[in-house]
């Protein structure tokens, strides 16, 4: 069973370096003065004027990595990443204008995510901090961080929406979602319903911390 976690750790490790190519890692640097008018255009009915949304099972963008932001809307535009809606509104978007709002939403100040079921973070932290060495699954915390603080490679997580959490590692494990080459697929297929709301639920109660400069 160790030597399946171990080859599970190799096998993320080895994905890391082809998840983003360099030049998306250079991406033009965005004005948030700039993204805040296109925001008001395009994106503020949902995900609201500061990045944290009042709509259930939304994604909240409030100090989320701005690299990470461009690679999604740009994926969701392109059809690698897929929703009707998204798609429709950032299919309007031109590549000055992502960058620009990327910025925008990495630069509001996030606040403290709402868990709904405190019963399970105990074993929804044992999970983030150590994974389960017995079906494969690694530690979250290896690539988003101790405290859901995530990287310019790996999104922050540290006060998502619990019902925007449990969504994604529906798509991910069904295979719906493959815009990152597989690498969360192979973790989403081995956790059982039980972990994933408990890993939810604690991603939700993380410190929210504010996002390093991209």
């Amino acid at each position: 069973m160790r030597l399946l976690a171990i080859q599970s750790l190799a096998v993320l490790a080895g994905c890391v370096g082809i998840l983003y190519a360099p030049h998306l890692l250079a991406q033009t640097k965005g004005d948030p003065e700039i993204g805040a008018g296109i925001a008001a255009r395009v994106c503020i009915a949902c995900h609201a004027d500061d990045g944290t949304s009042p709509i259930p099972n939304t994604p909240r963008l409030a100090s989320q990595h701005a690299t990470y932001l461009v690679k999604q809307m740009k994926d969701y535009r392109e059809g690698r990443r897929t929703s009707e809606v998204m798609g429709n509104f950032v299919g309007a978007l031109t590549d000055e204008e992502i960058p620009h709002v990327a910025a925008y939403y990495a630069a509001r100040e996030a606040i403290p995510g709402v868990v709904t079921d405190p019963a399970l973070l105990a074993p929804g932290r044992a999970l983030y901090d150590d994974g389960n060495p017995g079906s494969g699954v690694p530690a979250c915390s290896g690539c988003h961080g101790d405290e859901g603080e995530g990287t310019r490679r790996f999104p922050r997580l540290a006060g998502q929406d619990v019902g925007y959490t449990l969504e994604q590692m529906r798509r991910y494990a069904a295979g719906e979602r493959t815009n990152d080459r597989g690498l969360m697929q192979a973790v989403a297929d081995r956790m059982s319903e039980a972990e994933t709301l408990a890993v939810a639920q604690y991603i939700a109660s993380l410190t929210v911390l504010e996002a390093e400069e991209d």
